[in-house]
């Protein structure tokens, strides 16, 4: 290629790096306290993040501030106008990691050499001058990494040079939903923080220049995005691995304003270089408006074996999962099972008449002969019969993993009704037509969201330790430090005992208003109640009550549960039952993380329907595992198995997986060794975090009374941090998720 200034080459420059600017590099664009091999300088896996070679020609070998404007005149290039580098923003970048760079310079000397490519005479608009800037290590003469910068100088064109070639974009496909989605807050400090790596152009700090170029003010550095984007789509789709980046490349579309919210949708293409694969994304803002996007291809390499995956493999390089089974369906690769779990099955596994096969049935679900496909494990734990479903509740009685992994329609019988089951458990079933209809599964059921791996660090309660987390009632009401000793119990343990409690009500009541206002409910407000099924609800009955959370059928279930007895006559039992949902979650991730996936992505609907006047559905459906967006990390279980409802629109292989998984998790709350049992007695209070710890009883005889109530999530929280930093702390820590456990919002 010939042209003015075509192959024309600056001066190398030396260049340096601190450890401690590759930490700053990583805070200010990002990276989560779960990627702490890029802000951990002690890490044994400490490595830089891979775009940070995008910085160093702006700060060569400075420790200190620049003047950007000074450093900015380079040397003349033949033929061409010496242009303004005032006016000039990024107008795209292209990085290529052949080799990626030590934590420090420090041994070793390293140089930048910078070459041109081309540079184009765009018109009125303006000019572009195309560059290529490698890093190399000036001893062995390794090239570590080249960056294909295009560089648009506003307003500073029609000089007679050649308008170059068009730029190509490519979009991302249509009509297909993006396989992840990266979210950055930005505010009014983002550039602040950036430009301290080196790039101090005064257009990122102060009103004035951006005023005079037409962007209306301060506007932040187009690398912030580029290189904020770059590492979302590593975290969510590389797990966060530096070697997984070999390539990335986007165009800057349009300025981001310091305030803006920065969108960026991704999407993996299926083409492949060898291990690596193709990725497209868009970035926009608040408004929609499109401020980065896919420039060339390949944007972004990713192995293989990770990028179905997110976060399975941090450091070395392999898998976290392990397996619990070794059937033939569990010897698949983790990756490919969970791709199989969010897309559904591509048809079905049954051909209309068939009866039966080794998850599915098929059966006619009208009088006109038109068959559905079922799960049979959905099919025999959704019968309606009284024995299956209390009468009075509503609920689920048969313990759906107690439900024959084997199990087969040993006869299929039809009416004008519906169909008649005779399973081989001996349970006979009918299922009427309009059940059938609508609970058919569909072959292309609707794609889930990936949950996240990451777990609140707490400490959790060993079932052979006595010494429950206690205080004194005296204590919590006498001030608010006594009362913030509870609250840190119940936040840190997930549950805590309060003696002392006076046997009444009216005291239980006040107990519970020292953390807010009670929560009324279709139970009422404050409950005080005997075993009479006065609400339709098997906490209203003597029966034996497994491990479960309450409230799964609102859309927001109350966070704190507190229950005082306040007597117990003419009869025995009624041990209450406590489990870690935390620590089942991470057990379930340590033995099979395909499962945890599972239960972490496919929602399933809720209801309270027992009283008459009572029909009580969440707004949309929840998975059992639920995962804060903005600190990738569990923050809130969901498991009731007596409310849950029948679950429409998902796939056989959904299902299947779904029930596989769920059957893995109720083996493990039910574990000796997780289970804590304690019986309650007049005077000892006990509360609990509804988010977390799933709680049951033992049968019981006699008469036994009770009271208590629940405390909503956000004004539990609210006290919490307000008597834990101070109101003037929390207010300036609005929105603020980085995860610190010095920052307010961390506690969710």
């Amino acid at each position: 290629m010939s042209g003015p200034g075509v192959g024309h080459e600056f001066p190398p420059q030396e260049v340096s790096w601190q450890k401690r600017d590759v930490l700053l590099f990583a805070n200010s664009i990002g990276c989560k306290a779960d990627e702490l091999h890029f802000l951990y300088e002690l890490h044994p896996n400490f490595a830089v993040f891979p775009t940070y070679p995008l910085i160093i020609p702006f700060k060569l070998t400075d420790q200190e501030v620049t003047d950007f404007y000074a450093r900015s005149k380079s040397s003349p290039i033949p033929g061409v106008p010496q242009f303004d580098s005032r006016r000039a923003v990024d107008g795209q970048r292209k990085l290529t990691v052949l080799k990626p760079l030590p934590p420090t310079s420090a041994g070793k000397k390293f140089e930048l050499r910078s070459r041109v490519i081309g540079v184009y005479d765009k018109g009125k608009s303006g000019s572009v001058i195309e560059t290529e800037q490698s890093i190399v290590d000036t001893q062995s003469g390794e090239v570590y990494s080249k960056t294909v910068s295009n560089g648009f100088f506003v307003g500073q064109g029609n000089w007679g040079g050649p308008k170059g070639p068009s730029a190509v974009s490519y979009a991302p496909p249509q009509g297909k939903n993006p396989d992840a989605v990266h979210v950055v807050q930005t505010t009014n400090e983002t550039a602040h923080l950036y430009r301290l790596n080196g790039d101090y152009n005064p257009l990122h700090a102060t009103p004035e220049p951006g005023q005079q170029m037409g962007f209306g003010g301060v506007i932040i550095h187009g690398l912030f995005s580029w290189n904020t984007a770059a590492q979302g789509i590593l975290r969510e789709l590389g797990g966060s691995d530096p070697k997984n980046l070999r390539e990335f490349q986007a165009r800057f579309a349009s300025p981001v304003k310091p305030g803006d919210k920065l969108t960026t949708e991704i999407w993996r293409m299926g083409t492949r270089e060898g291990d690596f694969e193709e990725v497209r994304f868009v970035t926009k803002n608040d408004k929609g408006t499109r401020c980065l996007s896919t420039s060339r291809r390949p944007v972004l390499s990713v192995p293989r074996q990770l990028v179905s995956c997110p976060h399975t493999a941090v450091f070395e390089g392999k898998r976290t999962n392990s397996t619990a089974s070794t059937s033939k369906e569990d010897k698949l690769e983790p990756e490919d099972r969970l791709r199989e779990l969010i897309e559904g099955s591509k048809k079905p596994s049954q051909t209309p008449g068939s009866v039966d096969s080794k998850n599915g049935i098929s059966l006619r679900i009208n009088n006109a002969g038109r068959f559905g496909l079922f799960g049979k494990t959905f099919l025999r734990e959704n019968c309606r019969c009284p024995e299956c479903t209390h009468p009075d509740t509503m609920q689920r009685i048969v313990d759906t993993f107690k439900i024959p992994k084997n199990l087969k329609a040993e006869k299929v019988d039809y009416d004008k009704d519906g169909v008649i089951v005779q399973w081989s458990d001996g349970h006979r079933a009918t299922y009427p037509f309009s059940f059938l209809n609508v609970y058919s599964l569909q072959p292309g059921a609707k794609k889930y969201q990936w949950p996240g791996l990451d777990l609140r660090p707490v400490p959790t309660h060993s079932p052979y330790d006595q010494a429950y987390p206690t205080v004194l009632f005296s204590r919590v009401m006498e001030d608010d430090q006594g009362l913030l000793e509870w609250l840190d119990n119940i936040y840190e343990w997930g549950f805590c005992f309060v003696k002392g409690v006076p046997t009444t009500p009216e005291a239980t009541e006040e107990l519970l208003k020292r953390i807010a206002y009670i929560r009324p409910t279709h139970y009422g407000g404050f409950w005080d109640f005997t075993a009479d099924l006065t609400f339709k609800d098997t906490a209203y009955t003597t029966e034996f009550l497994g491990a479960h959370t309450d409230n799964t059928y609102f859309t927001d279930p109350a966070r704190l549960q507190l229950f005082h007895l306040l007597s117990h006559t003419d009869g025995d039992g009624g041990e209450s039952l406590l489990v870690d949902g935390f620590r089942a979650a991470e057990t379930l991730r340590e033995e099979n993380t395909t499962n945890y996936f599972a239960l972490g992505s496919t929602t399933q609907p809720a209801h309270s329907s027992g009283n008459p006047d009572v029909c009580i559905q969440p707004a949309q459906e929840f998975p059992v595992l639920n995962y804060h967006r903005g600190l990738n990390r569990l923050y809130q279980i969901r498991w009731n198995n007596y409310d849950r409802a029948p679950k429409m629109d998902w796939s056989l292989k959904q299902q299947t997986e779904w029930y596989r998984a769920a059957g893995h998790w109720d083996s493990i709350i039910k574990r000796k060794d997780m289970e804590i049992w304690t019986q309650l007695e007049p005077g000892t209070a006990l509360i609990f975090d509804n988010w977390r710890m799933l709680h049951g009883r033992s049968q019981f005889t006699g008469k036994r009374r009770m009271c208590g109530g629940y405390i909503n999530n956000d004004d539990f929280i609210s006290k919490y941090r307000l008597l834990k930093f101070g109101r003037e702390r929390v207010l300036k820590n609005l929105g603020n998720y980085r995860r610190s456990p010095m920052n307010p919002s961390y506690y969710l």
